[in-house]
């Protein structure tokens, strides 16, 4: 084989570059300070009291990637005993952005999103999720069994 040469399928190539890929935060390529920056930049839009601090120790994190960094999710359990879902994307990446949410939001029976941000709410009722309460900004997304 040709130096540099892939043995991987040109057909599997093709698949693996149109994937948007996760990247959890235990792992070694995880990039927490592009995560943290994120949400510094984005804290003004969060409904999130405690700090990055805390909701990274006790939180899910993902970095998700598509040709570059697309954004960061993470997954909480709220007081209610429920999952709650959040995050931040670059400028420009709905599409990617929408196929993180969706991968992210497979990994729970159930999950739930609360904003009133329309550009959130748009990539979430994209990757399926529905309203729950309007007046509250609530969503949900069951899985699909």
């Amino acid at each position: 084989m040709e130096r540099g040469a892939s043995n991987c399928s040109p057909f599997l190539l093709g698949v693996f570059i149109k994937m948007v890929v996760l990247i959890e935060k235990g792992s070694p390529f995880f990039d927490f300070e592009k995560a943290k920056k994120g949400y510094f930049l984005n804290q003004d839009k969060l409904d999130d009291e405690n700090g990055f601090e805390h909701l990274f120790a006790n939180g899910l994190f993902w970095n998700a990637y598509k040709k570059g960094y697309v954004g960061t999710l993470f997954a909480y359990q709220g007081e209610d005993e429920r999952w709650y879902m959040g995050g931040w994307a670059e400028r420009k990446r709905h599409k990617d952005c929408v196929k993180a949410v969706m991968q992210v939001a497979d990994f729970f029976p159930v999950i739930y999103a609360q904003t009133k941000h329309l550009n959130a709410v748009i990539c979430l009722k994209a990757a399926g999720f529905r309203w729950l309460s309007r007046d509250n900004g609530l969503l949900i997304r069951r899985k699909e069994i």
